[in-house]
């Protein structure tokens, strides 16, 4: 009996069946049942590989299938397969084309794009791909202020992570505040017939927390803390922790939220001049990065993170003590060594660093001593201020700095002759002072806004005074004090008319002259905004949140968002003293005349903008 496995090849070769043909009730072989079974399998596989995903309208798709199959019959070489993929797209054409004539959105990806686009300029500004030009567009010359104080001795340090603001002092002392949020200022309410005045706002910062001295830790029953002088503060990025070091060579961590000491560190073998976290959290460790720089002429890197804190490593080239450390990127630092006149690029990955010496300007009225605090404009500039009252501008692509402004806070004033000489006759006073001039006032604050061309500095002069970095990166623009308009008076005299005034002073004085030169620096200066030393600076910008286009969002956060004021926040430690030693006392000072006393404490400017249609981002 032949069957189909025993039939020649060319008989057992079967012509193609018609799709459109009725189906045979019995093949060759096999039950017309079990072929009904097995052509719904294999249709069953067809719909599966050819990925249709259109089953929310199968009616719709079915009339597009049965209408377009019967013009497509003719299209030899193409399988059901492929004409249902052509439909599909053809359909998801069609959808797209009404999605896009309506006006719906998707409320949840809007935000998405929101916060990548914010995130991606924070990374840009944190490796300085771009550089806002907004320091021309700000009113530093009107800007609103607030003093705030414990009672505490002089504020040595300050750190900010918005909305909180971290002070320490020379009695040991760390304070946590809560800063005020400015908003734009509200018009008066109508309530039917009576007219209510707007709320007042709250402009002081609160206090949050207060530590002092030594404390236990709970968990081990050690004490931790300070029992010295507080000099440094600084917060981590991520908000979480909190850095003081003092001048018992200690380095403490503390919890941010409780103000609670977590760690002590002993490895610095003097006090701990200056701290400085990196701005991000590096990739290639599982800790926030810290920087400490000490007297013992040392810096020192720390891994701080919630699973422990470690001491990482070691940083020598310092010929003196460390006064001032900045973060400039991860893995990187800039400090400056007080009396080696230096400041120092350190790459710590590859283990070197960069001298830059500064002091050797032969045209510099006044010689350069210290160099005593360094700011960052990552990722290849820095400035630093020095006790010659300089600011100077400085490229890691060169050894010199590229600008100097020379007597950027100005001159003290010429003290009396009775104070100056004890002689009694007033022209013997005078032949023994003739070659005394007035001296400089140092830079003991300095800090920048990375990502933007701000910078500000402070001295004892009262005033913090802001800069601006040129569009080339090659020149300093003063910019005035930060608050001189906002009390109606006149700013104090440029750098450059003290300049010529101080090089005019090398001639011998006469005792009239003194008179009446100091009448009239009396005259020019204004009333000092400042009643202090300012030994720190921080500053923040002010970006109020996208208001969300989700409908979910309450009209009160919308509301607020809106009225919320944008600009740059700074705030500034003020105290009688200077943060590392009793150099300069306010009380002290010839120019104060029958002025109070300083005050120890803090100042917070809200400076605003003046508009932001205009400002320049360019790419680095």
């Amino acid at each position: 009996m032949s069957s189909f496995f025993t039939v020649p090849a060319s008989q057992r070769k079967r012509k193609r069946e018609d799709r459109a043909a009725a189906p045979a009730t019995k093949k060759r072989g096999v039950d017309a049942k079990n072929d009904a079974a097995g052509s719904r399998r294999a249709r069953d596989r067809e719909e599966s590989i050819s990925g249709s995903d259109l089953d929310d309208d199968e009616d719709g798709m079915e009339s597009l299938v049965s209408g377009s199959e019967s013009e497509s019959d003719s299209d030899k070489g193409e399988t059901a397969a492929d004409r249902r993929l052509k439909l599909a797209e053809r359909y998801l054409d069609n959808i797209r084309e009404d999605v896009e004539d309506t006006v719906g959105f998707d409320a949840a990806e809007i935000d998405r794009d929101l916060i990548a686009e914010r995130l991606k300029e924070d990374v840009d500004e944190f490796k300085g791909r771009t550089f806002r030009q907004i320091a021309s567009h700000l009113s530093f010359s009107e800007p609103s202020h607030s003093f705030f104080r414990s009672d505490t001795q002089s504020t040595t340090s300050i750190a900010v992570h918005p909305p909180y603001v971290y002070t320490v002092s020379k009695d040991k002392t760390l304070i946590k505040w809560e800063l005020a949020t400015p908003t734009v200022p509200a018009t008066t309410e109508t309530n039917g017939s009576s007219t209510r005045p707007p709320r007042p706002q709250r402009k002081k910062p609160r206090r949050v927390k207060y530590a002092r001295g030594v404390r236990k830790i709970a968990e081990t029953g050690e004490e931790s803390g300070h029992t010295g002088s507080i000099l440094s503060v600084a917060v981590s990025p991520s908000g979480k922790f909190v850095a003081t070091g003092g001048a018992d060579n200690r380095l403490v961590i503390w919890d941010a939220d409780t103000l609670t000491p977590m760690k002590t560190f002993s490895q610095h073998r003097d006090s701990v001049s200056s701290l400085a976290f990196a701005r991000h959290i590096s990739t290639m460790s599982s800790g926030e990065q810290l920087f400490s720089g000490s007297y013992d002429r040392t810096l020192k890197t720390w891994s701080i993170s919630g699973a422990g804190h470690a001491y990482v490593e070691t940083l020598f080239g310092h010929q003196d003590h460390v006064t001032s450390v900045a973060a400039m990127t991860i893995d990187q630092c800039v400090s400056v060594g007080a009396r080696d006149r230096t400041a120092r690029l350190w790459k710590v990955v590859e283990e070197s660093q960069l001298v830059f010496r500064g002091g050797a300007s032969k045209k510099a009225p006044y010689i350069e001593s210290n160099i005593d605090c360094i700011a960052p404009l990552p990722p290849n500039h820095f400035v630093t201020g020095s006790d010659s009252g300089s600011i100077s501008l400085w490229s890691m692509h060169k050894k010199k700095p590229l600008y100097t402004i020379p007597l950027a806070h100005g001159l003290d004033p010429m003290p009396p002759l009775d104070e100056l000489s004890p002689e009694v006759d007033p022209e013997t006073a005078a032949r023994n002072t003739r070659h005394m001039r007035r001296m400089p006032r140092w830079i003991t604050a300095l800090t920048t806004l990375p990502g933007t061309d701000v910078v500000l500095s402070g001295s004892w002069d009262g005033w913090v005074r802001a800069w601006r970095i040129s569009d080339d990166k090659k020149t300093i623009i003063p910019l005035g004090p930060v608050g001189a308009g906002s009390l109606g008076q006149v700013a104090p005299d440029t750098p450059s008319k003290q300049l010529k005034n101080a090089l005019a002073l090398d001639t011998t004085p006469d005792p009239e002259s003194m008179e009446v030169e100091k009448l009239e620096d009396e005259a020019q200066e204004p009333q000092p905004l400042i009643k202090g030393v300012i030994n720190d600076i921080a500053v923040f910008e002010r970006r109020p949140e996208q208001a969300s286009s989700s409908t979910k969002s309450s009209s009160k956060s919308q509301k607020d968002s809106a009225t919320e004021a944008r600009g740059l926040c700074i705030v500034a430690a003020v105290g009688k003293e200077h943060r590392l030693a009793r150099w300069k006392c306010y009380a002290n000072n010839y120019d104060q005349g029958n002025a109070p006393d300083g005050r120890n404490g803090a100042v917070v400017f809200e400076v605003p903008f003046t508009s932001t249609d205009s400002i320049v981002e360019t790419d680095v």
